[in-house]
């Protein structure tokens, strides 16, 4: 009977053992339930995240449209009228030049104020011709540098008058001298 008792015993700690390792599993997955629904509710509920965009996301686009607004514009060219008919003094006598000019704009806006002032335009050009010498135009430099004095002229009297450069570029279309 001793026996007996001993395998009935060892029958009931069985599953009195089976039944702790089951409750444990069970413990172990209530534990994480609980963790992930709370974790869900404190995302959902208490987390104070802004859904929109932050201030430097919102600049980024911003500037990224510009760029793309600007990009999408086509240069238009704006010719300055007649050729600019002047005089240039030589080292020897004077010569005569005849020089064709076109006013190289972004956008539709800049080509109306570009049309708008093209007397005031041609006047600064008069000026920065009349300033030249039969020499320094003679080379190819100098008619580099001409073309870029004309264009911080052109640019800066632009900005005085309309508050913006509106000139990209100018480009001869005829350089003549005599």
């Amino acid at each position: 009977m001793a026996a007996n008792e001993k395998d009935d015993d060892l029958e009931e700690a069985k599953p009195s053992k089976k039944k702790k390792f089951l409750m444990l599993i069970l413990l172990v997955l209530l534990l994480l339930g609980i963790s992930a629904g709370g974790l869900f509710v404190y995302e959902k509920f208490f987390n104070d995240k802004n859904e929109g965009p932050t201030p430097e996301e919102i600049a980024a686009k911003k500037a990224k449209e510009e760029l793309e607004q600007r990009l999408l514009q086509k240069e238009i060219y704006v010719p300055l009228g007649a050729p600019f008919t002047y005089t240039v003094k030589g080292e020897r006598r004077t010569h005569n030049g005849q020089l064709e000019l076109v006013l190289v704009v972004i956008g539709e806006e800049n080509e109306a104020l570009a049309k708008k002032h093209l007397v005031l335009l041609n006047s600064v050009v008069f000026d920065k011709l009349s300033a030249q010498t039969y020499e320094s135009l003679l080379l190819p430099t100098g008619r580099n540098r001409l073309k870029r004095e004309l264009l911080d002229a052109v640019r800066a009297r632009m900005t005085e008058v309309a508050k913006a450069p509106v000139v990209e570029q100018i480009l001869f279309t005829s350089f003549v001298l005599q």
